[in-house]
């Protein structure tokens, strides 16, 4: 008789087990929904906040590159985190169109890229307006040097640009100085000068010398 009864009484712990683990999913899901923050820290752009840093702050000097991959609007030739991992490039996030002091910005880096080229530095732009609409931009305030239309704001999502902006869902006024997968050197000026414009000197002066990187 016991042996009999043994199969039963297994059949109701593993009954009693599904019930539990099904319970367990329901409350998970059930608390994604009600609670997204609870299961993981989200920025407002849907992606993961870098862990430890404010959303919107950028990445700390010391910081690994985020891939990335974008396109020349001037040439078309790709622009990807392995095509510049082997010199220093100050990526320059703005506003975009929207910002005059933005393109003005450009120019004005431009006006200095002697001096940006004697520290091995290249300058590349991410704009988060349409191409069609940043080329306009582009030819009207001469700019020459490489822009990437980052309409999806994927790169400014990587390097965590959006959040303190003067719009949440554009980048503020921020430099990225990155090297050989590194972030060597970052700072948002509308976020620590409440500026949309920096004087090209002023920001040659603050980028870190070469050998004193954090």
């Amino acid at each position: 008789m016991r042996g009999h009864h043994q199969p039963q009484k297994a059949s109701f712990w593993r009954s009693a087990r599904g019930v539990l683990v099904g319970l367990v999913v329901v409350a998970l899901v059930a608390l994604s929904f009600v609670l997204p923050g609870a299961l993981s820290k989200k920025s407002s752009a849907g992606e993961p906040t870098p862990t430890g840093v404010t959303q919107g702050a950028g990445l700390p000097a010391g910081s690994h590159v985020p891939a990335f991959s974008g396109t020349d609007l001037l040439d078309g030739k790709p622009i990807t985190s392995a095509s510049v991992y082997d010199h220093k490039t100050l990526l320059f996030f703005s506003e975009g169109v929207s910002c005059q002091a933005c393109l003005v910005q450009i120019q004005g880096l431009q006006q200095v890229g002697s001096a940006l080229a004697k520290r091995g530095i290249g300058l590349v732009s991410i704009i988060p307006d349409p191409p069609a609409v940043l080329r306009q931009a582009v030819s009207a305030y001469g700019i020459t040097t490489p822009v990437i239309s980052d309409t999806s704001l994927s790169m400014s999502r990587a390097f965590n640009t959006l959040g303190q902006g003067m719009h949440t869902d554009t980048p503020g006024h921020a430099f990225a100085l990155i090297d050989h997968g590194k972030v060597l050197w970052y700072r948002d000026y509308w976020i620590s000068d409440h500026t949309m414009y920096v004087p090209p000197a002023t920001l040659l002066a603050q980028l870190p010398a070469a050998g004193k990187y954090s």
